[in-house]
């Protein structure tokens, strides 16, 4: 049975340290390239994210890969965490990560089917 902030088959947002992270640990820039050549792992952290979303071009690029790559990853069903510093704000219909002072939509990359779990410190949405 997956444990919290690990559900296969969803993209798990996890703040750092609320919940046990997988060993195998990857930048934002390598989990892009590994979505553009088909290459995501079963079991994979990606790192970073905070500091993604405050560089559109990254952000956007992420999020381009991410929607290009969704039935696949449908299909393949692996488990990937984000692990991001900062926590959770809902905003509306959705949530932002406050990061460093600063608000930023997790809508623009995630799209608008985030869900909060348990205490607020995880948020899963669908490939």
């Amino acid at each position: 049975m997956a444990g919290p902030g690990q559900i296969p088959g969803r993209y798990n947002l996890v703040i750092e340290g609320a919940y046990e992270t997988f060993e195998h640990q990857i930048p934002v820039e390598e989990f892009v390239q590994r979505l553009k050549e088909d290459d995501v792992p079963d079991l994979v952290s990606v790192v970073g994210l905070s500091e993604a979303l405050a560089e559109e071009d990254l952000a956007n690029e992420l999020a381009h890969e991410m929607d290009r790559r969704a039935n696949d990853l449908e299909y393949q069903s692996p488990t990937v965490q984000f692990v991001v510093e900062g926590s959770f704000h809902r905003s509306g219909k959705t949530y932002d990560l406050r990061y460093e002072d600063e608000l930023h939509s997790l809508q623009q990359v995630f799209g608008p089917q985030l869900e909060r779990k348990e205490d607020g410190e995880w948020l899963v949405a669908p490939f």
